[in-house]
């Protein structure tokens, strides 16, 4: 790392630029998947519990292979690390496009989580050795102000893709920027020096965590089809949960570890870590939710979601250089409360929401969450990265990103399967208010609208004319009420990252005397 001293140059200031790219280039992919699941839907038939999995297999994916990921960089070199993971997320991307079914749409989306994961971990370590000390958060904001950007690009660039080509552009879209970002790193990065003696991947252990993880969450997302009852689903789960033991007992034994057993003796890390998966939780549950509300419940086209979607990203993108300016000057732990508790009212604020909403109060909440989470995931990841010795930061990267994507998936399946859940109780209690007997083929028909995509009058078939206005109503009724106890639930975790924030996280300032080693958080 260069002193604090040194400016950063040119040639670092071009191929952390081309890091941003990259990050530009996740960011889109994952907020324009979410306008994606509508126009999907009308041409793969399916419901909303098989479809989500274009979303949570890439972060599942992504999740279980990120921290075994972070030691191929320590053994082959950050660069060959970014340019091959980017070279196989740009395959997924291009088998996505190309699919005609949803086992292939799922299987190119599992492909880019495996991309994603090899060059995530790498980009980030290699973005904070390159910047000193005092430089390290307003760095950390400007490559995340390409995250933000790239949020804001997303749903907007979705919107017009779906509506002047096909949802299909949307994944072809990564293939050019992914050869502009490999020539930069080719261009102008320094080669790598790798270690002579090299430590070898423990490839037991990886296929025992990455399985384990899976079979864990896959369990959880089949709660609403087998339910809470179901042989089926508790036996996947301990399955899944006997492989990680088993991990955990292998990896125990090993020379090199795959995840060094001090990081969790890390109350600053530990606290950055737990906090960002509960923050994790919120930003992916705002960006399904909130997109399945828009064109569902207020009926705004794909590219109209996308622009209002613009009030929350942009202000994320405008605003991390800021915050990451405010914690060099002032110190990591008031922007990450602060942010915590924006983000806690922003979420409240959605609970409040109705079929009649207005705009202006969805914009303004929608801005409120793009404020705290900006200022939040800046101040968190600078915090990770600033409480581990560098030779960890890879790994320790690697770790952050798994609780970031285990808490993205868990939000993907919990909040739709809640959304189904407690929107089918208040649906039955509706009809039986209304003195509206169902038998059984119109129970099951209904129980089977709230758990699509979107709702129309052609799945009504078993009810007459002057029924479907009143159920389609209560539908969107029902969805919103579920919608509200998922924003309810957000506050709540919002609320727990910033007390993890207090707790863990306790110096305000960056010392004077700046070294290679990590400060005292």
């Amino acid at each position: 790392m260069p002193s604090h001293s040194q400016p950063i140059s040119l040639r670092s200031w071009i191929v952390l630029l081309a890091v941003g790219v990259l990050i530009f280039i996740l960011n889109i992919d994952y907020t324009a998947v979410n306008l994606t699941l509508v126009p999907i839907a009308e041409e793969i038939q399916t419901d909303l519990n098989n479809l989500q999995w274009l979303l949570s297999a890439y972060v599942l994916v992504w999740a279980a292979f990120v921290i075994p990921a972070g030691r191929l960089a320590d053994i082959y070199g950050k660069r060959n690390a970014l340019i091959a993971g980017l070279l196989i997320f740009m395959g997924g991307s291009c088998l996505a496009g190309l699919g005609e079914s949803l086992e292939v749409l799922i299987l190119g989306r599992a492909l880019q989580g495996v991309g994603a994961a090899i060059f995530s971990a790498p980009a980030w370590a290699f973005v904070f050795t390159t910047a000193s000390p005092e430089r390290q958060g307003f760095v950390m904001g400007v490559i995340l102000s390409f995250a933000g950007f790239g949020l804001a690009t997303g749903p907007t660039l979705a919107g017009f893709i779906i509506q002047e080509l096909s949802w299909r552009w949307i994944f072809y879209v990564n293939i050019p920027l992914g050869f502009l970002v490999i020539a930069i790193l080719l261009l102008y990065s320094q080669k790598d020096e790798v270690a002579s003696n090299k430590q070898k991947v423990d490839i037991l252990g990886t296929l025992l965590l990455s399985a384990g993880l899976c079979l864990c969450v896959y369990a959880l997302n089949q709660i609403e089809v087998w339910g809470l009852q179901s042989p089926l689903l508790w036996g996947t789960g301990a399955l899944g949960f006997c492989l990680l033991g088993a991990y955990y007992l292998r990896d125990r034994v090993q020379k090199f570890r795959m995840v060094p057993p001090h990081l969790f003796r890390n109350k600053a890390y530990m606290a950055a870590a737990v906090g960002e998966f509960f923050m994790a939780i919120n930003f992916s549950m705002v960006l399904l939710l909130m997109g399945l509300y828009l064109q569902n419940t207020l009926h705004y086209s794909s590219y109209q979601a996308g622009l209002i979607f613009i009030s929350m990203t942009i202000s994320m993108g405008f605003l991390s250089p800021i915050g990451g300016k405010m914690i060099d000057t002032f110190g990591i732990r008031g922007p990450m409360v602060l942010g915590a508790l924006l983000t806690s009212l922003a979420m409240a604020m959605m609970a409040f929401l109705n079929v009649n909403s207005s705009l202006s109060y969805v914009m303004a909440s929608l801005f409120c969450v793009g404020t705290g989470l900006g200022m939040y995931f800046t101040a968190c990841s600078t915090a990770m990265m600033r409480s581990v010795p560098q030779e960890d930061l890879n790994v320790a990267s690697g770790v952050f990103m798994m609780f970031m994507m285990v808490g993205n998936t868990l939000s993907i399946i919990l909040s739709t399967s809640f959304v189904v859940i407690f929107g089918r109780d208040y649906l039955w209690t509706i009809t039986q208010e209304k003195g509206m007997p169902l038998v059984p083929e119109q129970h099951q028909q209904l129980a089977e609208v709230i758990a699509k995509v979107e709702h129309s009058a052609s799945q009504l078939t078993s009810f007459s004319a002057e029924q479907i206005p009143f159920l389609l109503h209560s539908v969107d009724e029902a969805f919103v009420y579920g919608f509200s106890i998922n924003m309810v639930i957000g506050s709540f975790a919002a609320l727990i990252s910033a007390s993890l924030t207090l707790w863990g996280i306790r110096s305000l300032r960056i010392p004077a005397a700046s070294s290679h080693t990590p400060i005292s958080l």
